[in-house]
C-alpha cells in the first residue's frame, strides 16, 4: 500500500461541536423575574452606559506597569549591576602573586597580567587565561592571620 492510499483510508473522527440551544430554558419569565441560572444578562447598572464606549487603557494600566518595572529594577537589574561592579573591582585590583581560581576551578598564582589576559602559573605549568575567567582571589592563610 502507498502512503496515499494509508491516508485515505484512515477513520476519520467527527468533531463535537459546540451548538445552539433549541429550547428556552425553563423558568419564569417576565420583567421582575429573576434570571436562569446559567444565562447571561447585562448588570442593571449599566443600562444607561450601554452606548458609551469604555476606555481600554486608563492610568491603573500605566500605573502598574510602572509598578511592575520599578519591581523588575529592584529584583533583577540592580543586584546584577552591583555584582558587575565588584567583579570589575576585583580584576582591576589583581596583581602578582595573587592566588586565584578560575571559572573552570583550577588553583593557581597570577604569574604575568596583560590587559585582557593573566598567566597562572598552576603547579609547574603556565597557564594563560582571560582576565574575565578569574571568578574570585583566594585570601592567602597569611594574610588573614596579619
Amino acid at each position: 500500500m502507498s502512503n496515499a492510499s494509508l491516508l485515505l483510508s484512515a477513520p476519520v473522527f467527527p468533531l463535537a461541536l459546540p451548538q445552539e440551544p433549541t429550547a428556552p430554558a425553563p423558568g419564569p419569565t417576565g420583567p421582575g423575574a429573576a434570571p436562569a441560572s446559567g444565562t447571561t444578562q447585562a448588570p442593571a447598572g449599566d443600562a444607561g452606559a450601554a452606548g458609551a464606549p469604555q476606555q481600554p487603557c486608563g492610568t491603573d494600566t500605566f500605573l502598574m506597569m510602572g509598578l511592575f518595572v520599578a519591581l523588575m529594577w529592584l529584583m533583577v537589574l540592580r543586584p546584577e549591576s552591583k555584582r558587575r561592579k565588584e567583579t570589575q573591582a576585583m580584576l582591576s585590583a589583581l596583581k602578582q602573586g595573587d592566588t586565584v581560581v578560575t571559572i573552570g576551578g583550577m588553583h593557581g598564582k597570577v604569574a604575568a597580567i596583560a590587559d585582557k589576559t593573566v598567566v597562572l602559573r598552576i603547579d609547574t605549568q603556565m597557564v594563560t587565561f582571560d582576565r574575565s575567567a578569574i571568578a574570585r582571589v583566594v585570601a592567602d592563610e597569611a594574610q588573614k592571620k596579619a
